[in-house]
C-alpha cells in the first residue's frame, strides 16, 4: 500500500511540475500576446501566426493598456495606420484591428474598449467588406470574452471566459505547440504584432508583382460571394447605425474613413459589377452619420473618402518580382507610407500644400457634394481602365481563371 502511495504521490507532482514547466514556458513565449512577458530578440518577439490570434489578443491587450485611442478596422487598417504616428503620440493608442471583421464585432469591440476606458479619439475604418461580412462563425470571436454584453451592460466573466482562456494559454497542447512554432520562426516571419496592435512590416521585400494576381484571385471569389448578399449589408447597416448612437451618446471622437486600395483593385470591383453596391455603401455611411448627429443634438463625426483611382492609387506596378512599391503591398493593402498620410489629413496635421503624389487625395464628405463626388470616381475609374488596358487585360484574366476555379 505504501508503495503505491508512494507511486501515486510521485505520479501526482510529476503531473504538476511539468504542468508548471509549461505554464511558465508559455507565459514566458507568450504565442497568443496577452501576457506581460519580455519580448526577446531571437527568442519570442516575432510572434507568426499571429492574425489567427487576434480575437483573443485584443481583448486582453486592451484590458491591460486601458488606450485612450483605438483605431478599428479590417487588416487594412493593421497594416496601414500605425499607433505611432506623430498625431497619436500622445494618446496612448492601440490598434484595435481583425482580420474580416463585421460591423457587428466592430461594435462589440468598441463597447469593450470603451468599457475599459473611455476613449478620446476612435478612428473607425469601414469599408465594402465590412457592410458585406456577417458575424464570426470560426469560434474565434467569444461574446462572454467582452467586458460588456451586447447591450452595454456589464458581465461576469471569470468563470465563463478568462479563467479558461487562461488555461487554455499557459497549459494547452495547442499554447505548446504555438510556443514551439514561435521559437523556431523567429527568423522566418514577414510581420509581427508591435506591442501598440499595429502589424509591423519585419521587411520591405515583397513579391508585389505574384501579390496582384493571387489578391484579384480571392477579391474575385469574395465579391462573387457578395452578389446576392443583401440580408447581411442591411444587417450590417443597422449594426452601423447602433455603433454610431452609442459613440454619440458617450461622448466619444469619432473619426471615419473609407480607406484607399489601388486603382487595380477598384477595376476588379468595377469588373464585379458591384460598383453600385459600393456607392450605396457610402450613402448609407453618410446618411446613418449625419442622422445619428442630428439625432443626438452633435457635430457630425468627420467622414473621410480615400477610395478611386487617382494620387497614390495610381501608383505604377513594378516590372520585376524584386521591384518595391512605395504606397501599396499589393492591390488591397496600403502601406504605412500611406496611412500617415491619410491620418495628417484626418488629424489636421498635413501640410497646407500636399506633396504632388497626394494632391487632393481624400475628399471629406458631406451629403450635398456626395452624388457629384461619386461621378467623379466613377469617371476616374473609366479614364483609369482607357489608360491601363495592359493591366485591365491581366485583371479580366485573372478574374476569368477565378471563374473557372469556381465553376470546377
Amino acid at each position: 500500500m505504501k508503495l503505491e502511495f508512494g507511486y501515486l504521490k510521485w505520479l501526482t507532482g510529476g503531473i504538476a511540475g511539468l504542468m508548471a514547466l509549461t505554464a511558465a514556458s508559455n507565459w514566458l513565449v507568450n504565442p497568443f500576446s496577452i501576457f506581460d512577458s519580455p519580448a526577446i530578440h531571437g527568442f519570442n518577439a516575432n510572434k507568426p501566426g499571429y492574425v489567427d490570434h487576434l480575437r483573443l489578443t485584443h481583448v486582453y491587450r486592451v484590458n491591460r493598456l486601458q488606450p485612450e485611442c483605438i483605431l478599428l478596422g479590417t487588416s487594412r487598417t493593421g497594416r496601414g495606420l500605425s499607433p505611432n504616428h506623430p498625431s497619436l503620440a500622445d494618446l496612448n493608442c492601440y490598434n484595435l484591428a481583425l482580420p474580416a471583421i463585421s460591423l457587428y464585432e466592430m461594435r462589440r469591440y468598441l463597447q469593450h474598449a470603451q468599457a475599459v476606458r473611455p476613449q478620446k479619439l476612435v478612428i473607425l475604418s469601414v469599408d465594402f467588406r465590412t457592410f458585406n461580412t456577417g458575424p464570426d462563425t470560426s469560434g474565434a470571436f467569444s461574446e462572454t470574452r467582452l467586458r460588456v454584453n451586447s447591450e452595454g451592460e456589464r458581465q461576469f466573466n471569470v468563470f465563463s471566459s478568462r479563467l479558461p482562456d487562461m488555461a487554455s494559454s499557459l497549459v494547452s497542447t495547442s499554447a505548446l505547440l504555438a510556443s514551439l512554432t514561435t521559437i523556431r520562426k523567429q527568423a522566418w516571419v514577414k510581420d509581427t504584432l508591435a506591442a501598440d496592435g499595429y502589424w509591423a512590416p519585419l521587411t520591405d521585400r515583397y513579391d508585389h508583382l505574384a501579390a496582384f494576381g493571387a489578391y484579384t484571385l480571392n477579391s474575385t471569389r469574395r465579391f462573387a460571394e457578395m452578389r446576392n448578399n443583401d440580408e447581411v449589408f442591411h444587417s450590417n447597416t443597422d449594426e452601423l447605425r447602433q455603433l454610431l448612437r452609442d459613440a454619440y451618446g458617450n461622448g466619444a471622437d469619432v473619426r471615419l474613413l473609407i480607406p484607399p486600395s489601388h486603382a487595380w483593385h477598384w477595376q476588379t470591383l468595377w469588373l464585379s459589377g458591384l460598383w453600385p453596391g459600393f456607392e450605396e455603401m457610402k450613402r448609407q455611411l453618410l446618411s446613418i452619420n449625419e442622422a445619428e448627429a442630428r439625432r443626438a443634438g452633435r457635430k457630425a463625426f468627420p467622414l473621410w473618402d480615400f477610395s478611386g483611382a487617382y494620387g497614390p492609387a495610381l501608383e505604377q506596378l513594378p516590372t520585376t518580382q524584386t521591384g518595391t512599391m512605395h504606397w501599396f503591398w499589393e492591390p488591397v493593402h496600403y502601406k504605412r507610407a500611406l496611412g500617415d498620410k491619410l491620418l495628417d489629413k484626418m488629424m489636421h496635421a498635413a501640410t497646407e500644400h500636399d506633396a504632388p503624389d497626394m494632391a487632393g487625395f481624400g475628399v471629406l464628405l458631406k451629403g450635398q457634394e456626395l452624388e457629384s463626388h461619386l461621378g467623379r470616381l466613377r469617371a476616374m475609374q473609366r479614364t483609369y481602365a482607357a489608360s491601363h488596358p495592359d493591366d485591365v487585360a491581366r485583371i479580366k484574366a485573372s478574374m476569368d481563371q477565378a471563374g473557372k476555379h469556381e465553376h470546377h
